[in-house]
């Protein structure tokens, strides 16, 4: 299921779809969890805007401190 959802950008309904009778939120509790064990953010603060976003106008507004 995870490799369908990622490998076609399937939503959920349509992974619902194509696995009648599977569990999806089990695989996505699973990998969320390890998710958080793996993919670690490098500054843990967030003290800086990477470039990419702070360069990109359609990203940024969302970033601007009110």
């Amino acid at each position: 299921m995870f490799l369908f959802t990622i490998a076609v950008g399937a939503s959920n309904r349509q992974v619902q779809l194509r696995f009648q009778h599977s569990d999806f939120k089990k695989v996505l509790k699973s990998l969320c969890l390890f998710a958080v064990e793996v993919i670690k953010p490098v500054d843990p603060q967030f003290t800086s805007t990477p470039r990419e976003i702070a360069m990109n106008s359609r990203y940024m507004p969302h970033f601007k401190v009110r």
